[in-house]
């Protein structure tokens, strides 16, 4: 018996990475999201009728390179709120492309996504309002709890 031991050196192991771009590492403009007056409004609204509770609706609207515009909310159906939760399930939403993303409340004094939020992401974006919900503590963010630029449509013409 020999006590000779055999080494075998093998090029290091480059993981396999589904989701990632060639130019991952290219700055690449942000969306901005536009809300239209209404939407805005009843985002406001719905948030004040469920205070102390968190509210949640369903964002309807469409995507294009530069903008995610939201023009109409609906209100999940079977959906369930508390102090510090808003949630829904998912399957039994009808079959409907134009859902984008999600507005919930927070009624305390800060709109950031929490982990649960991300965790639980649903479309395009979130949008979170916190108290004492106007229109300067609506946020938009994305899958990864970073701002979209927000911008309200005053009217038609905008």
């Amino acid at each position: 018996m020999s006590n000779t031991k055999i080494f075998v050196i093998s090029p290091p192991i480059r993981p396999l990475l589904f989701f990632r771009r060639k130019d991952d590492n290219v700055e690449r403009p942000r969306k901005e999201v536009v809300l239209t007056r209404k939407s805005a409004d009843g985002i406001i609204t719905y948030a004040k009728m469920w205070h102390p509770y968190e509210g949640i609706l369903i964002l309807r609207g469409r995507s294009k390179k530069a903008e995610i515009m939201i023009d109409g909310l609906v209100v999940p159906p079977f959906s369930s709120h508390g102090p510090y939760y808003s949630g829904f399930p998912v399957y039994d939403l009808p079959f409907d492309l134009s859902y984008i993303g999600t507005a919930h409340s927070h009624p305390g004094s800060s709109n950031s996504p929490s982990l649960e939020d991300l965790n639980n992401y649903f479309g395009l974006v979130s949008i979170i309002i916190n108290y004492p919900y106007d229109d300067a503590t609506i946020a938009a963010f994305d899958r990864n709890g970073e701002r979209f630029a927000l911008r309200i449509m005053h009217s038609d013409s905008e």
